[in-house]
């Protein structure tokens, strides 16, 4: 992606809302050095930090600060940055953005930063990605996926896939120039297990998507069954706490609650529902209905039979559902099912490992492998895979090399798609829409 010359000044508040001990203005472009310069009225700043008094233009002090300046492009977007590093609170910081933004900056727009740093070859678009996932990872093993993947990890390995193609493309565009000289069997059989081997890489990274989301993202397990059936008790049980009111009196749960928590270094968050039947009150069949909603959308639904409503196999959620037996250490039959007791502990363990292994994530950490994580990464791992797999049967078909070499020439294109080069606008506005405005 060639460099970007920005022909305006973005500023924006770097660090997070609210009171602090420190807050961060960064601004970012042509003018950005000069507009701080003149915040704190010095003449020059560089990557020595600076003690100083911000002022706005009428020469009113605002905060005493810290700041410095990166000269392009040994910066983290590639241009001229400075920041002023001042204290924290939303008033102070508004007055100090505001001193910058009178001078000439205007806002940033979300992501911009970031978007600008790609644009000028500081990250490439699967780095950026995992800068977000970085900063909103909920679990060890989400911040670990996403650290590898900022150190360049998943773009290493789509960069090693594309080499690997090209490589097998000039074999194949040289039989299209010099059609008189056959290639040797073994050396087209060489091309033929290459190209298998691409599309057998294509299709574990596009396959371990699941894996990626679930551990970048977390993943959602509805808790669903007839009134009196557990629930409540089974999720205080599953996080190790009282969260949901638990009484004889059957209807407790009115309205779906949820709960979050880490299995195995995975966000979960636990959507405890009402319990179902049929009612006439208003507020719990309101209660039912946004339950209905909630479980929706959940990766895992765990359905909860406690033994004396008839029994619930689940097949509405299709290969959503995990069926319990709540209530085991009362006895009875659990119908073949996973039988769980929230006064016992029996089962939680177990119950806890087929969720995650029902939501995709796989029992190992993955370290040495890469992930994907984003629809967008998954998609064009996907259409690398589609494309090389049509190349070996194009190949072992025997078609002429053109078609091979079409087929081939669409793998790599989804390859450099997947890194984040030759993609359009739109995707870029709809990857940085997700960022928060001063990153």
């Amino acid at each position: 992606m060639a460099a970007v010359v920005a022909d305006d000044t973005i500023a924006a508040i770097a660090t997070a809302s609210g009171v602090g001990g420190v807050g961060i203005v960064r601004v970012s472009g042509p003018a950005a050095i000069e507009i701080a310069c003149d915040v704190l009225g010095v003449s020059a700043l560089d990557r020595t930090v600076r003690v100083g008094w911000a002022r706005d233009k009428a020469g009113t002090r605002i905060d005493q600060v810290l700041a410095f300046a990166m000269r392009a492009p040994a910066s983290f977007t590639g241009e001229d940055v400075a920041e002023l590093h001042g204290h924290g609170g939303a008033h102070n910081l508004d007055r100090l953005l505001g001193a910058v933004l009178e001078r000439g900056a205007r806002i940033a727009e979300p992501g911009e930063f970031t978007r600008r740093a790609v644009a000028n070859g500081k990250l490439d678009l699967v780095r950026a990605e995992a800068l977000l996932e970085v900063i909103h990872a909920g679990s060890e093993r989400a911040w670990r996926l996403a650290q590898q993947n900022l150190g360049g990890r998943l773009g290493e390995v789509a960069r090693e896939l594309e080499t690997r193609a090209l490589g097998v493309l000039a074999e194949i565009e040289g039989r299209i120039d010099f059609p008189e000289e056959d290639i040797a069997p073994a050396d087209a059989s060489a091309i033929e297990t290459e190209l298998a081997a691409i599309a057998a890489r294509c299709a574990s990274l596009a396959g371990g998507f699941r894996h990626g989301r679930a551990l970048s993202q977390g993943i959602t397990v509805a808790l669903v069954g007839p009134v009196n059936a557990g629930k409540s008790s089974l999720l205080n049980a599953l996080v190790g706490k009282e969260r949901a009111l638990v009484a004889a009196a059957p209807g407790t749960t009115r309205d779906y609650l949820e709960v979050a928590d880490v299995w195995s270094g995975v966000a979960v968050t636990i959507v405890d529902t009402a319990g179902t039947r049929v009612t006439a009150d208003e507020i719990e069949a309101r209660g039912i209905e946004l339950g209905e909603q909630r479980v929706a959308g959940a990766d895992v639904v765990i359905v909860v039979n406690d033994g004396s409503s008839a029994w619930d196999d689940g097949s509405r959620f299709a290969e959503r559902a995990l069926v319990i037996r709540s209530k085991a250490d009362l006895g009875g039959d659990v119908h073949g099912a996973l039988a769980t007791s929230a006064s016992t502990g029996q089962g939680l363990d177990s119950l806890k490992m087929q969720v995650l292994a029902l939501a995709g994530v796989a029992d190992r950490e993955g370290s040495e492998d890469a992930f994907v994580t984003t629809a967008r990464q998954q998609a064009t791992a996907a259409a690398a895979r589609d494309a090389f797999e049509a190349a070996v049967g194009a190949w072992r078909a025997g078609r002429v090399p053109e078609v091979v070499a079409l087929e081939v020439r669409q793998g790599v294109h989804a390859l450099a798609q997947l890194r984040g080069n030759e993609v359009g606008d739109r995707v870029l506005d709809e990857v940085f829409a997700r960022f928060c405005i001063g990153k």
